[in-house]
């Protein structure tokens, strides 16, 4: 019955993400989720999302994030997030972030992988505060897979007042090597539509351990969007 509910949500919030918007005062162009706990891991990450031109980005706009998170048991995780973001250098802290995870299924379990996500962010430039909630849902035919974050944004702003957002973002991935893994993804949130390139993978380190990273640009397909949006992703997985 529980599974019932968010697959519910999905056909809800999914063709809402590529109607509404999302996401006002950040760029959407970041980590695609899946929807997987590992017992005991801890990872140290980092992410950048760098903006340029449109109406979105006329004078450039970048976001880093540092992370640090650990496996509760095999089904939740947290995660904290420090960000710094601007148009410049962003050099400062401007906000944080808390992530938990949930996973939904075990693998394989059924046709789709579930899973879901609550974060709550502060900016303290803009004193603004986010509480997103996203489905997570991930399907494997043979070397190829399909990931989807549907996401329901509730913002509170001193500028803008209360409002509900929503967002979708897709990644179809090919399984070619650990190490190479290419991929497209597809974003749409307020403002901003967006599809591109991605580059995806993997390396076993001493033990458990690995190192993970992501990289690519994503090109806006209409005038409100940024021109291009580069992302980058460093996870150090280790137990």
């Amino acid at each position: 019955m529980q599974l019932r509910y968010f697959i519910y949500a999905t056909c809800i919030l999914i063709p809402a993400g590529i109607t509404s918007h999302a996401y006002a005062d950040g760029l959407s162009v970041d980590k695609i989720y899946d929807p997987y706990v590992n017992e005991l891991e801890k990872e140290l990450e980092y992410r950048l999302s760098k903006a340029e031109g449109g109406l979105q980005a006329p004078d450039g706009f970048i976001i880093h994030r540092l992370g640090f998170g650990t496996a509760l048991n095999d089904s939740f995780a947290v995660e904290a997030y420090i960000n710094a973001q601007g148009t410049d250098d962003a050099d400062r802290l401007s906000a944080y972030e808390l992530e938990l995870r949930w996973q939904l299924t075990e693998q394989g379990e059924y046709d789709v992988d579930w899973g879901a996500i609550f974060e709550f962010e502060h900016s303290r430039d803009y004193n603004v505060e986010e509480l997103v909630a996203k489905l997570v849902a991930l399907k494997e035919w043979g070397n190829y897979v399909t990931t989807a974050n549907a996401s329901l944004i509730y913002e509170s702003s001193e500028k803008t007042g209360d409002e509900f957002e929503t967002a979708l973002s897709i990644q179809a991935r090919y399984r070619y090597r650990s190490m190479l893994e290419p991929a497209v993804e597809f974003y749409a949130s307020e403002d901003y539509r967006g599809i591109g390139p991605v580059l995806v993978g993997s390396m076993r380190l001493e033990g458990a351990n690995s190192l993970r990273w992501e990289t690519g640009t994503i090109f806006g397909v209409d005038s409100d969007s940024a021109d291009y949006t580069f992302r980058l992703m460093l996870e150090y997985e280790f137990y």
